[in-house]
């Protein structure tokens, strides 16, 4: 039996946080819509202007559903994120198969 080689290293992809876990600013009203519509009940309904980072799939939708906008995500980090997305995807790359 022969040994599989697969090009590349491990791990393929790096986790990171990357700083994008949704804050309530002073806008926030505390109706708990965001607790509510959370598919990882990252946001505690008795305090909605907390999140749980270790919970949260930055899914973003609470920040949709703010009817006061008042959640956001750290501006700098997502133009950070953009930018290397933009770095990353700017060369096409070719299709490989592994047989």
């Amino acid at each position: 039996m022969s040994v599989l080689h697969i090009p590349g290293n491990r791990p393929y992809k790096k986790y990171g946080k990357g700083g994008l876990i949704p804050k309530a600013d002073d806008r926030c009203t505390g109706c708990g819509l965001c607790a509510e519509k959370c598919p990882a009940q990252a946001i505690s309904k008795e305090n909605p202007k907390n999140t749980d980072s270790e919970k949260c799939i930055y899914c973003m939708r609470c920040v949709s559903q703010c009817p006061q906008s008042a959640r956001k995500v750290n501006e700098a980090a997502v133009l950070a994120i953009a930018q290397a997305i933009k770095e990353t995807c700017s060369v096409r790359k070719n299709n490989e198969l592994y047989i």
